[in-house]
């Protein structure tokens, strides 16, 4: 099957620890003429949002799914009417990417999905052919990393009235947990930990900014006095000739008042 689809479902099937008591979503996505589909969908980059641990946490997912076989795969060897019967989920694993020996389940991690399938079928985790469907991922994440979804998936096909099934294993959506912080690699405060972004990043400071403050004022100006004559090991070396001296000083005044922040 084409591999679009195969990851659309197993993702959305991905999940299936059944929540008890927990609002489930709404199966109403608008993928527009389309007959299969996936909401996010990880070949266009998309992810579930990331969490930060110890804090409520909450996605969607979302996906169409195609009424006949051949919508997945054209070169499968059925008739253009032979419906896709249904999809189920076998198991989750979760694949701790900083060590990818390591697995674990969402249970581990804080987290649970909540199946929709409409009231379509007794289990709630089992979702057919030519329908839309939803799962809410929620919980609070306890620990922090980057896991990739395993994800192994049975597909139903009726054949000459006979049931005919194929497992198959998935791993394009990743789950990231961790901080609040700066998440730009090129700033000062970069936090290898953050994986949302708080606003906080300082860039490189203002040139002439020799005491880190985002601005060049009468503060830098001293510290270049106090250091003048450096030769070595300069901390306030602005013309980056490796000493402190009048040329320093004619640096700063050049960009005096100016701001980074």
């Amino acid at each position: 099957m084409k591999s679009f689809l195969k990851l659309s479902l197993s993702l959305f099937l991905a999940c299936f620890i059944v929540g008890q008591g927990l609002a489930q979503c709404t199966a109403d996505y608008d993928f527009g003429n389309e007959t299969l589909g996936v909401s996010p969908n990880p070949e266009l980059g998309e992810q579930f949002e990331p969490g930060i641990v110890g804090q409520s946490y909450e996605d969607v997912l979302h996906i169409l799914l195609p009424q006949y076989i051949l919508d997945i795969d054209p070169t499968l060897p059925f008739f253009p009417t032979t419906p896709l019967d249904s999809a189920s989920l076998s198991s989750v694993v979760l694949v701790d990417l900083s060590d990818t020996l390591s697995t674990t389940t969402l249970d581990a991690v804080g987290l649970e999905v909540v199946c929709n399938n409409n009231g379509d079928s007794g289990n709630p985790c089992s979702f057919l052919g030519g329908n839309q469907y939803c799962a809410s991922l929620v919980g609070t994440p306890t620990v922090q990393g980057s896991y990739r979804l395993d994800i192994y998936v049975t597909g139903w096909v009726a054949v000459f009235g006979f049931p005919f099934s194929q497992e198959e294993v998935f791993g394009s959506f990743v789950l990231n947990f961790g901080e609040l912080g700066c998440t730009d690699e090129e700033a000062n405060n970069y936090n290898p930990n953050a994986v949302v972004d708080d606003g906080s990043c300082v860039l490189e400071s203002c040139f002439g900014d020799v005491d880190g403050d985002n601005a060049v004022t009468v503060s830098d100006l001293l510290e270049i006095l106090a250091e003048f004559g450096c030769t070595e090991g300069c901390t306030t070396d602005v013309s980056g000739d490796g000493a402190t001296t009048v040329a320093d000083l004619l640096e700063l005044l050049s960009v005096f008042g100016s701001s980074c922040s």
